[in-house]
């Protein structure tokens, strides 16, 4: 007969590793290694895989022109500086891979931050969650919307040329109306914002295709057509 003494380390014992199984599952995710950074929303993996931050997206660089939209280079900046080098851990969504291949993932640094969300807070990243990978949508446009309303970033006294903006429910991308992109959006999934401002505060970000006029203070031109990716 086995002693009442003996099972109370045993009790112990599995109430410990069951704390550690649980911590375990709350920092569930692959750990992997940075490379380089490749702009503010893509970093290049030590295994050579691409990773594509989910729910974010940065102001685009072109890379054979050595050019950027604005803010662009500065959020591959703040990028390098969160990430260096270093370990991250990469949590998956429900779709692991875009179109072009690459890894979608939220990225974490070891402290337990997420570095798609620190981009995004610090305004140099839009919200941009798309289904069906909205697990950190609430967070994410949060994030934004404290960046707006603390002028962080791009949100620096932001200005505006008047106009109407349509946006897609689906894609949670949003157009000039002229744009062939926003023709082609179902009457169901079309919503009118009257201004970026309203449209980004929703969750939505520029369309890659047209881009709507933005200015910003010092650069009194819109931004380009952002280059493919």
């Amino acid at each position: 007969m086995q002693s009442r003494g003996n099972s109370v380390p045993k009790a112990i014992t599995l109430g410990l590793l069951l704390l550690v199984l649980l911590a375990g599952g709350a920092g569930a995710g692959e750990w992997a290694a940075v490379r380089r950074v490749a702009d503010g929303d893509t970093v290049e993996l030590t295994d050579g895989r691409l990773v594509r931050y989910l729910g974010i997206d940065a102001p685009e660089i072109d890379h054979a022109a050595g050019t950027a939209q604005p803010f662009g280079f500065e959020a591959r900046a703040r990028n390098r500086e969160l990430v260096g080098t270093g370990r991250v851990r990469l949590e998956a969504d429900v779709e692991r891979f875009d179109a072009y291949g690459r890894t979608l993932a939220y990225v974490f640094l070891p402290d337990g931050s997420m570095v798609n969300e620190a981009l995004i807070r610090e305004g140099l990243a839009f919200c941009l969650a798309k289904t069906p990978n909205v697990k950190h949508e609430e967070r994410l446009l949060r994030a934004q919307r404290q960046a707006m309303e603390a002028r962080h970033g791009i949100w620096r006294e932001w200005r505006e040329k008047p106009g109407r903006f349509i946006g897609n429910r689906n894609s949670r991308r949003f157009h000039r109306p002229e744009c062939p992109e926003a023709k082609r959006i179902r009457p169901a999934n079309r919503v009118a914002f009257r201004t970026r401002w309203e449209a980004h505060w929703a969750g939505y970000s520029p369309s890659r295709e047209c881009q709507p006029d933005f200015v910003i203070p010092g650069d009194p031109t819109p931004w380009p057509s952002p280059p493919p990716r």
